[in-house]
């Protein structure tokens, strides 16, 4: 007879066979997931680090801007002394939450503030500052910060020199920027488990923090800190690293600024990463159950299957010694083996949707990122509300009506992400431009006609989106080379801003404006029509006509809610705002 213990050996050792190339296929598809988790983590903090970048250099510009203007009034150049004359002039600020007070000081020691405060009382020979470096490439931003016993650490000052008729400075004031405020105002645009934001200035001294008290100190003086000083010492371009505080682990990502030389740093515990990596870990653990069973099975019936002929043959064996010669022993397959193959299959199968639903992840988080862009945008401008939706859905539209050649340029999901923030850079239009009730000057338009290179720049620094940026340059662009902001004519203006121009147009002339009334669908169709070959490309303007007289793109336009004019308005064909 087969021995018990044999057949035990051949069962062990199938399901060890079984069980060993199965569970190395799951480690490594799990280390390639959990990889792939860790890659987006990465490349959404470097697309924050490089939002919150040009949000602060964006800032710090502006502000220089106001101060220069500022600097330059009459009542400044000609010395006022009277306060309660200065006072209105000063409190024309924008960004009332960063800025805090504004103080001029004149070449007799004498001081003028907002509003009184200690320390800035006139005549004091210990005021001293030392000069902050936020810029490589220019000189533009004079940041100081006072480096005396009343000074704030947790303040710096915008500066420009006041010059007198004679161009003889006279004074120099001083803006105020609350770090504290600008830290809060930096926050606004992270995620709530992605909020943890420092930047470093080129001596080491931290100069914002959306989380803590640390605000105006070395990084040298942060006990506890020593490898974040050591990869703020090496002025890496980009670091990734890991690290232990209080007994907690952090992922970190270390940022220098291609403009200013700062270091952004963005840290993250590692409880949000394994937060993540539990949903990977329970199907991974079910699927292993399953395997392991599955495995323990096959095994049985595989023992069995090569113990029975043995055992057969030991038989016809021992029926040949007792001279039985007509024993004949059956001849048996491997089909048993394709069943294991199908649910190795199945397995993989279960790994490969997992793989997918983190990719639906990542590209969930890339939507989101482009969704917090144009609501920026919408909440600054209300004509925007709607508008960028709208545009998409007809760009949409007329992507779809495109050949199939045309089609295979780009991605639907390139140009939708183009469409969403084809108004991005209107963030950087200052309000009484944007939100002007009436028609714009020239002086007005030349500013609003910045929004098309500004929403490229932004857009050319998250990685994942750079490469429809020229759909955000070019949607101004005219097919004759009148267009903004580059002048480009025909087949050098991109595909995507072609398609966007006439979207763009599409949804402008037919929506009310203060300055005119909207267009009716026929009418602004019309309009469209008659001027391919001048502002719009013919090819496009010929597809835009199919869907128009196929109503799929009317249809589209009719069913969002918005009140139309029958009134033929003036000027109804020139580039909308």
């Amino acid at each position: 007879m087969f021995s018990s213990k044999v057949k035990d050996r051949l069962f062990s050792t199938f399901l060890l066979l079984s069980l060993f190339p199965i569970l190395f296929i799951c480690f490594l598809f799990y280390k390639e997931a959990k990889e792939a988790i860790f890659e987006q983590y990465k490349s959404n903090s470097e697309s924050q680090l490089k939002m919150a970048d040009a949000r602060l250099s964006l800032f710090l510009r502006t502000v220089q801007d106001e101060v220069n203007h500022l600097a330059e009034h009459p009542l400044l150049r000609a010395d006022e002394r009277n306060l309660e004359v200065l006072r209105p002039l000063f409190s024309q600020k924008q960004y009332q939450d960063m800025v805090g007070n504004i103080h001029l000081i004149r070449s007799d020691r004498s001081i003028a503030s907002l509003y009184p405060e200690k320390g800035w009382t006139g005549g004091e020979d210990s005021i001293s500052f030392t000069r902050e470096s936020f810029e490589q490439s220019s000189n533009n931003i004079w940041a100081l910060s006072r480096t005396d016993a009343e000074g704030n650490p947790r303040s710096i000052y915008i500066a420009q020199r006041v010059r007198d008729n004679d161009d003889k400075p006279i004074s120099l004031l001083l803006v105020e920027i609350r770090l504290d405020s600008l830290s809060k105002w930096i926050r606004t645009s992270y995620s709530k488990e992605q909020d943890n934001l420092m930047v470093i200035n080129q001596t080491g001294k931290i100069f914002l923090q959306t989380r803590g008290n640390q605000i105006g100190k070395q990084i040298q003086e942060i006990e506890n800190w020593d490898i974040v000083r050591s990869i703020v010492s090496s002025q890496s371009t980009t670091s990734v690293f890991t690290y232990r505080l209080e007994g907690k682990t952090y992922y970190a990502v270390y940022y220098v600024s291609p403009f200013s030389g700062s270091g952004y740093l963005e840290w993250i515990g590692a409880d949000e990463i394994n937060k993540r990596l539990e949903r990977l870990q329970l199907i991974l653990f079910i699927t292993i159950c399953l395997v392991v069973g599955f495995s323990a099975y096959v095994a049985h019936r595989f023992s069995r299957w090569i113990g029975q002929p043995i055992y057969r043959l030991v038989s016809a064996t021992d029926s040949l010694l007792r001279g039985d010669f007509s024993i004949r022993v059956p001849i048996e397959g491997m089909d048993e083996i394709k069943l294991l193959e199908k649910k190795f299959n199945r397995m993989a199968g279960q790994m490969q949707t997992l793989i997918e639903r983190e990719r639906e992840y990542m590209q969930e988080s890339l939507d989101q990122i482009v969704r917090s862009f144009y609501l920026a945008v919408e909440m600054k401008d209300p004509y925007t509300a709607g508008h960028t939706e709208r545009v998409t859905a007809y760009a949409l539209i007329l992507y779809d009506y495109l050949d199939e050649k045309t089609r295979d340029q780009f991605s639907r999901d390139d140009l939708r992400y183009a469409s969403l923030m084809h108004d991005i850079g209107k963030v950087a239009i200052p309000d009484q431009v944007l939100l002007k009730a009436g028609k714009l000057t020239n002086e007005e338009y030349e500013k609003m006609k910045q929004h098309s290179s500004i929403g490229a720049n932004i857009v050319e620094q998250i990685a994942s989106l750079a490469h429809v940026s020229p759909g955000v340059r070019h949607h101004h662009e005219r097919w004759d080379g009148k267009g903004y902001p580059d002048q480009l004519k025909g087949e050098e203006i991109s595909l995507f801003g072609r398609i966007i121009a006439v979207a763009d147009t599409f949804d402008a002339m037919t929506t009310t404006r203060s300055y005119r009334k909207a267009l009716t669908f026929d009418q602004a169709y019309e309009e469209i029509v008659k001027c391919a070959g001048t502002q719009f490309d013919p090819k496009i303007v010929n597809v835009f006509q199919q869907a128009y007289q196929e109503r799929h793109l009317k249809e589209k336009a009719q069913s969002i809610p918005r009140a139309i004019a029958l009134e033929k308005a003036p000027e109804q064909t020139k580039q909308a705002r």
